[in-house]
């Protein structure tokens, strides 16, 4: 493993996890999750934000379960070593992906009920998701962010400190699994719009 600086303020530890997640992969990650909603939106038709949302809504929930519910337990069975060199690689990918992925869901769920008309006469439903859409972010970009962070830098240590690491990865995981059970009630939400 390279020797790599150790930033000295958050600015810089986020700065080291997109250069460890490769800055091109960082770009495309923003480009997709961000650009794509904003050119369905731009476009006019419910149907095409529909499709926009449903997908990257389906990638945000199947990120979520593949990472907590199989991943996550095969790694935690691997050995350290293994496990620890899968990590140091996966979660600055993990972290440019999800963020901004995050940003795209909530934020085309918000414009797919603008072009369906949601917004002139909202219901408990629309309000509903929109609280948790906003939590989900606040969680996403507070404790979540900081402590993914965190980790990443870790493992990014020529020689980091397991003990810390399993502490972040704990941490991380109590608050991921309180963005399952937030995704799992924004469904719901939407079923309920949907008179389902």
């Amino acid at each position: 493993m390279a020797t790599i600086e150790q930033p000295a303020s958050h600015r810089q530890e986020v700065g080291l996890v997109v250069d460890l997640a490769d800055q091109r992969f960082a770009l495309v990650a923003v480009f997709v999750t961000l650009g794509t909603p904003i050119v369905a939106f731009l476009s006019g038709i419910p149907s095409v934000m529909f499709y926009v949302h449903v997908a990257l809504g389906a990638f945000w929930f199947g990120l979520d379960f593949f990472f907590k519910f199989v991943l996550g337990p095969v790694l935690d069975d691997a050995p350290d070593q293994a496990a620890g060199a899968v990590n140091e690689h996966l979660v600055p990918k993990m972290v440019v992906v999800a963020e901004p992925l995050s940003l795209g869901v909530v934020g085309s769920g918000i414009g797919l009920a603008a072009l369906l008309g949601y917004w002139a006469n909202p219901t408990v439903w629309l309000w509903g998701a929109l609280g948790i859409g906003i939590l989900m972010l606040v969680v996403g970009f507070g404790p979540l962010h900081f402590t993914t962070t965190e980790m990443a830098v870790e493992l990014s240590k020529d020689e980091p400190d397991g003990d810390r690491v399993e502490a972040l990865f704990g941490k991380a995981l109590r608050w991921g699994l309180l963005q399952t059970i937030f995704m799992l009630t924004i469904i719901v939400t939407m079923v309920g719009m949907r008179g389902v």
